[in-house]
């Protein structure tokens, strides 16, 4: 004769419970907006928006994001204006030119308001005038790199054609740093976790970008103007896992944490080589991520030089503050600034 066995109604409802719970959870990680975000700025700029990722600040505030890494500036705006991708990490010139071609983009999030990195030269170079008839390595005509090595040239009195500098696109900063250690370039801006390896090697920095006083706007994130006004809440969600990420990179309790992100995704070979990088981004970063005018009117001017039709472009049009002055009225930006302080 069987014996009859209660059914254990509390596990069947636990059960149900986790199942109902789970089901929820996993419709709501789901549900996530998606927002692919490119650049093809490969130095540690870039850190906040690899941090935002890996410690989960973008999913927190409710957006899931991808970085992708493309090799130069133009296939970053271009994949932008296919719809490719949401939004774009990028520089002034390259904004100023989209603008110029009829694209309707502004910046939203200054990542980095300043100058920064190293104008480096070989170990022969010792003045401006030494650098005549030698050869400048960038990453791309019109980026990032090139943008601040045209910088650096104008502050130093030189002008590439009249002083026949010769302008070559050999790579991306870890390409430029083994061009100028096998002696093919005699010049290029590096940010600082690649010129430290340089000096390691006796090249020398003709001038410190980051300590010039050259207005300019470095690393920012870019939009159409229908993306940032149809999404406003994903454009919030962004902007708040940036200021973490921000927040979280100055905080020494997660130096550790920020240098292994940086050694992996510069391709680094140890820690050791990511730490001048680091110590930059303690002064570099801010918690003010409104997009500098300033320096975006700095780099038209000297664009202009080459292009002028790039003067007919108003730099204030291709900014959009309303995100930044959004999230700086919240609680979340108020107690990271408090946090900040202390």
């Amino acid at each position: 004769m069987k014996r009859y066995q209660r059914p254990n109604c509390a596990g069947s409802f636990l059960k149900f419970f986790l199942l109902c719970f789970l089901g929820c959870f996993s419709a709501q990680a789901a549900e996530l907006p998606a927002v692919r975000i490119t650049q093809a700025i490969l130095n540690e700029k870039s850190l906040a928006l690899w941090i935002g990722v890996e410690q989960g600040f973008f999913r927190k505030h409710g957006v899931s994001v991808e970085i992708i890494q493309t090799r130069t500036s133009t296939q970053t705006i271009a994949a932008l204006a296919s719809g490719e991708i949401q939004i774009a990490g990028t520089t002034p010139s390259v904004v100023l030119n989209a603008a110029l071609a009829g694209m309707d983009v502004a910046f939203f999030c200054g990542i980095v308001n300043r100058a920064d990195g190293d104008f480096m030269v070989a170990p022969a170079i010792r003045r401006a005038e030494d650098l005549r008839g030698k050869k400048l390595g960038v990453q791309s005509i019109g980026g990032g790199v090139w943008s601040l090595a045209m910088l650096a040239l104008d502050h130093l009195g030189l002008e590439p054609t009249r002083d026949k500098i010769f302008v070559m696109v050999v790579g991306d900063q870890s390409v430029l740093t083994q061009a100028m250690a096998a002696g093919r370039i005699d010049a290029s801006y590096l940010g600082y976790t690649f010129s430290a390896i340089l000096k390691e090697k006796g090249f020398s920095a003709l001038l410190d970008i980051g300590r010039a006083p050259i207005p300019y706007q470095g690393l920012a994130l870019v939009a159409r103007r229908s993306y940032l006004k149809q999404n406003a809440r994903t454009v919030d969600a962004i902007l708040r896992g940036v200021l973490e990420s921000v927040a979280f990179i100055q905080n020494p309790a997660n130096r550790d944490v920020a240098l292994k992100s940086l050694v992996k995704n510069l391709r680094l070979s140890n820690t050791r080589e990511a730490e001048s990088g680091y110590e930059v981004l303690q002064w570099l970063y801010s918690l003010d991520v409104k997009p500098h005018l300033t320096g975006i009117q700095n780099m038209q001017r000297l664009l202009a030089a080459t292009n002028p039709k790039v003067a007919a472009v108003k730099a204030e049009e291709v900014v959009d503050e309303n995100p930044a002055q959004r999230v700086e009225k919240t609680s979340f930006y108020q107690d990271l600034l408090a946090h900040g302080k202390r």
